[in-house]
């Protein structure tokens, strides 16, 4: 830039080319650099718009309707493998009791079956006894026919029997198993977990309360940005009010006047335009020295806001996420353990309900086998009534016949107990899975930690990223602070450009031509304004005769740019 040079010593000579070449390049120059200013600081506004949407990423990962259930869903994790040893011991004693009552039933069964043997050797005797007397063999085939659907049943009541009794084993197996695998973490490993997931919730409340302030900050500061945006037009502002003073002076330049009358001209046109660059000074020094102090006082909030997310780098979620990872992998065992004991124990629930309904139904079927074999009995000693001594050797066969038929019923009502054994810890355990807590312990641990993991991991990225978004705030609020600083030099310029004008005499009276000439070029230099002070100014340094005139013109032409 132009620097002028005030000589008061020789003469009042003012070289008003390079004067008014001076305030142009600084017109033009003033614009340039305002308007980067501006580009630096809607670069600022975008810059805090990242860093908000990203910590607004991060308050939506951590809420506590996400990453708080996930992390409440580890602590009952925890709490189930803690509650192990009585779910299993209470499970054991449970397998204890449909062990019991299988082999209660087995060895009715099994009685039952020996009295169907024996009534097919009495049968057998019967036929013998009585010589293959027709009425006799009949009654004995009808018996057989009877013993041998009774058989069929009992077949089936110890498949049955067996395949209960191999779910049992399996049940307890799976249980021995989960057994030998929990004394190996219990109780530490799910006491450890539930630690680090309370540490951990800790930790995440943190880092949302961390992302609040950090929100609320940027919002502080993108606002005030914002407004400073809209106050750099004080450079445009500026920029016009110089470059009417150079098109004063080139109307000046254009006058053609005998002396004295042109430097009577000269001198009241560069006082008031004198008077324009001090106000325009005087004016720009208070707004850019507002914008610069503006911008300074920002720095408060943008190094709170760069050491909180600093602070936050430096204790992420990643030492909580590894502890946790360890607990869950030394429990991965014993989750799918338990997952599997769960689903064997569910499996002999549904098999236990049809081990009742069919052992109750066969039950009924060889009720009635054996209501029949008695009846056979009774109408065989009926029958030997009429049929004298053969009769009598019948009869004989005939009577333990009967001693075994109620030998069956007994065994048969023997049954009714375990059965209704069966049929009620089956209830108990139906009841005791609807109270225990649902889902797949591995699938729901698996499950937390991803979600959990996601937060942390949008925690660091935004840690990371803001960190690097806040230095570059500063960076770009200091950059626009020192350019804005610099134009401060301007303000000198303009006082020294007036001081320069001001060097020239101010005519106490004016000649006809010089009064002729202002007449017409005062009002045209006063249609150059844009702004209310300009215009004000103008009045105030004028000739006291010239001010209407130069009102009226502006109000006209105002008139016909709005009209």
């Amino acid at each position: 830039m132009q620097h002028l040079r005030i000589d008061l010593s020789q003469g009042q000579a003012i070289d008003a080319a390079d004067l008014k070449r001076t305030l142009a390049l600084m017109a033009a120059s003033m614009d340039a650099r305002f308007v980067r200013a501006g580009t630096t600081l809607a670069t600022a506004i975008d810059t805090i718009d990242r860093i908000i949407a990203s910590i607004e990423g991060v308050t939506g990962a951590l809420d506590e309707s996400v990453a708080g259930i996930a992390v409440t869903g580890l602590k009952e994790v925890a709490a189930q493998l803690e509650a192990l040893p009585v779910v299993q011991a209470e499970r054991e004693a449970d397998m204890a009791r449909i062990g019991t009552a299988s082999r209660v039933l087995r060895d009715h069964v099994m009685d039952m079956r020996q009295a169907l043997r024996v009534l097919h050797i009495y049968g057998m005797n019967i036929k013998i006894a009585a010589s293959g007397e027709p009425a006799f063999v009949g009654f004995v085939n009808d018996m057989g026919q009877r013993l041998a659907a009774g058989e069929e049943h009992l077949e089936g009541f110890l498949a049955k029997l067996k395949e209960l009794s191999t779910s049992v084993g399996s049940v307890q197996q799976a249980g021995r198993l989960l057994a030998a695998e929990a004394k190996k973490i219990l109780p530490a490993v799910p006491q450890r977990l539930t630690r680090d997931a309370d540490a951990l919730h800790g930790h995440l409340g943190d880092v949302a309360a961390m992302a609040r302030e950090v929100s609320e900050i940027a919002r502080t500061v993108q606002g005030r940005v914002a407004t400073m945006l809209g106050a750099l037009q004080v450079g445009d502002s500026t920029r016009q009010r110089v470059e009417h003073v150079v098109s004063g002076l080139q109307l000046l330049e254009g006058l053609t006047l005998p002396e004295p009358a042109l430097t009577e001209v000269t001198g009241v046109v560069h006082h008031l335009l004198a008077a324009q660059l001090e106000a325009s000074s005087v004016d720009f020094d208070r707004d850019a020295s507002r914008l610069v102090a503006s911008l300074k006082a920002l720095q408060p909030d943008t190094n709170a806001l760069l050491t909180l997310v600093d602070d936050d780098a430096g204790r992420n979620g990643r030492p909580f996420l590894a502890q946790i990872d360890e607990a869950v992998g030394e429990i991965a065992v014993i989750t799918g353990q338990l997952q599997e004991a769960d689903h064997r124990s569910a499996a002999m629930l549904d098999l236990i309900a049809e081990t009742v309904d069919e052992l109750t139904g066969r039950l009924a079927h060889l009720q009635r086998v054996q209501f029949n074999v008695q009846d056979i009995a009774t109408n065989t000693r009926l029958l030997c009534r009429r049929h004298g001594d053969l009769g009598k050797a019948v009869s004989v066969v005939a009577g333990e016949v009967d001693i075994y038929a109620h030998s069956l019923g007994n065994a048969m009502r023997g049954i009714g107990a375990p059965i209704r054994e069966l049929a009620e810890v089956n209830a108990a355990l139906t009841a005791k899975r609807g109270d225990a807590p649902g889902g797949d312990m591995g699938t729901k641990l698996a499950q937390a930690l991803g979600v959990i993991r996601e937060g942390c991991q949008r925690t660091e990225m935004a840690v990371r990223e803001g960190g690097d978004d806040a230095r570059q705030l500063i960076e770009l609020l200091t950059t626009t602070g020192d350019e804005i600083g610099a134009e401060l030099e301007l303000g000198a310029t303009m006082r020294q450009s007036a001081i320069v004008l001001a060097v020239s005499t101010l005519p106490q009276d004016l000649s006809e031509d010089a009064l002729a000439t202002l007449g017409t070029l005062l009002p045209q230099i006063a249609a150059l304004y844009t702004m209310a002070q300009e215009r004000d100014i103008h009045a105030a340094n004028v000739p006291p005769c010239f001010v209407v005139a130069s009102a009226v013109v502006e109000e006209d032409e105002d008139d016909d740019g709005l009209f």
